[in-house]
């Protein structure tokens, strides 16, 4: 048997190799980057008081190779890292043409399904699947390269990130070379919610995640609907896994400094205290499902603006199309890309609320920065939300539902109740939860605690620490409420 089915471990362990790969150097702080900087952070500081090191590595010439934590971490440290202007303009133009070409390929097939044009057309689709990840690739390639790391026996190759971005021959390797690997799983949406995710991509996560079933010691999934459903794709290959909850945490929020937030378009919607939605456009976010509800209430008189804010995603042009053919673009519709950590922090505090529409998640962070910074929130009702936020009428199901809650929401009153009851929500903090991670981590292979086990002991903390009395809050309240019904004409972004 295997060290990885007797759960035998080096007597000592040596290092803690985190793959950052993957991780740009000017990242969002928001979803899978966030998490893996978290690691990185507080990690290094745990792993140290037991003796061992933690390395920040990515794979790159076919090897792990050493990776600056400060340029990640340190603004500005990592410039030479960044993409070029030029780089990126391939990259869009490599998206934009990659898609020309695949459909490009499938209508000639569908016109002439002769064998050969088939053949040949779905050798094109593959090749133009494959070439934005080319280009970044070559452009990895040219990236300057950290010192070599040579894994053997005593290290743990942590994959707190982008695992599935990665060939399973570079874990096997690992495993063959004497390293433990071990998994953060965010969710595994691609393999449960296929039609949300493009192919082959979706095939090549499911692919991958089999392969890991073989290799990967301890898998550590952020909600118990990740875990279930990971020991659920394992148990139809007739394998088990060994896995535990190792939920996201958060950040406690600084008090707001100097002018709160933004100016200029930004600036002036958030003056009108508008709905919020943080996060990709992406198909199980949910935006479909808003904007038509919301188009639906401005036609009927409804004044309250809708924000987005959040870039392109994969599968986005039908959602970014609904964004700009509608009517409402530029007056109770707003769209933002690339907006800074700040903004987003404004623009949590100054919202009516946050509407959190996603159809599946694997977490679901935006809940509670928003809770962080007092601000209500109405959530799509699945497994995962109420998971983190527990039961209460904040939920809806669908269109229709989530238009009355919307409505119900301007009466001062239920929105001043909703900002209370959720501001007593108790939740882990990242230290707590890196902390009972690594220690964990530190166990033998075989010894690693399961299901919920892992946070068990780790006491919970107060999100939205109490400010204020009820007769303040509604106060505000009613201030945000008074100006829903001025519009201000803003030019389309």
């Amino acid at each position: 048997m295997s060290d990885l089915e007797t759960g035998r471990a080096p007597a000592r362990i040596r290092r803690i190799i985190v793959d950052c790969s993957h991780i740009a150097p000017h990242h969002a702080h928001t979803g899978i980057p966030r998490v893996v900087m978290r690691y990185v952070e507080l990690g290094a500081e745990v792993a140290q008081r037991h003796g061992v090191s933690m390395v920040c590595a990515q794979y790159m010439h076919g090897s792990y190779r050493r990776r600056s934590v400060d340029a990640l971490t340190t603004p500005g440290a990592g410039l030479r890292e960044r993409p070029s202007f030029g780089l990126k303009l391939a990259l869009e133009a490599g998206r934009y043409g990659s898609r020309v070409l695949r459909h490009g390929a499938g209508l000639m097939a569908a016109l002439v399904p002769a064998r050969p044009v088939r053949r040949a057309a779905e050798a094109v689709a593959h090749w133009s699947d494959d070439l934005v990840p080319a280009l970044r690739r070559r452009a990895a390639a040219r990236r300057p390269a950290g010192e070599a790391l040579r894994l053997g026996p005593g290290d743990i190759l942590f994959c707190p990130g982008y695992w599935h971005e990665m060939d399973a021959q570079v874990y096997r390797d690992a495993r063959e070379q004497g390293a433990d690997v071990v998994f953060v799983i965010h969710d595994i949406l691609p393999v449960t919610l296929p039609t949300h995710y493009q192919y082959p991509w979706r095939r090549e996560f499911d692919e991958r995640l089999s392969a890991s079933f073989g290799l990967v010691s301890q898998y550590y999934c952020i909600s118990r609907q990740t875990l279930a459903e990971v020991a659920t794709h394992a148990g139809w290959q007739g394998r088990e896994v060994r896995a535990s909850v190792a939920y996201n945490g958060f950040d406690p929020q600084p008090a707001p400094t100097g002018t709160d937030g933004p100016r200029g378009e930004v600036g002036a919607v958030l003056d009108r205290a508008p709905w919020l939605m943080v996060g990709t456009l992406e198909p199980k976010k949910g935006h479909a499902d808003a904007i038509a509800a919301f188009t639906q209430l401005w036609e009927r008189g409804y004044q309250r603006p809708l924000l987005l804010l959040g870039r392109h995603g994969w599968m986005s042009e039908p959602i970014v199309d609904a964004i700009k053919t509608s009517p409402w673009l530029g007056q109770r519709l707003f769209w933002f890309e690339g907006v800074d950590d700040a903004t987003v922090a404004a623009a949590y505090r100054r919202a009516h609320a946050l509407l959190f529409a996603s159809q599946a998640e694997g977490f679901g962070l935006p809940l509670l920065e928003a809770v962080a910074h007092g601000t209500p929130v109405l959530v799509r009702d699945m497994p995962v939300s109420r998971e983190v936020m527990g039961p209460g009428d904040f939920y809806f199901s669908d269109r229709r539902t989530l238009m009355g809650a919307i409505q119900a929401l301007e009466a001062p009153e239920r929105r001043a109740a909703l900002v209370t009851r959720q501001g007593e929500l108790e939740w882990y903090r990242w230290p707590d939860v890196v902390e009972a991670t690594i220690l964990d981590l530190l166990r033998r292979p075989g010894t690693r605690r399961v299901g919920m086990d892992l946070l068990g002991d780790v006491p919970r903390a107060r999100i939205r620490p109490s400010q204020g009395t009820d007769r303040e809050v509604r106060a505000e309240v009613v201030r945000a409420t008074e100006d829903c019904s001025k519009v201000v004409p803003l030019r389309r972004p």
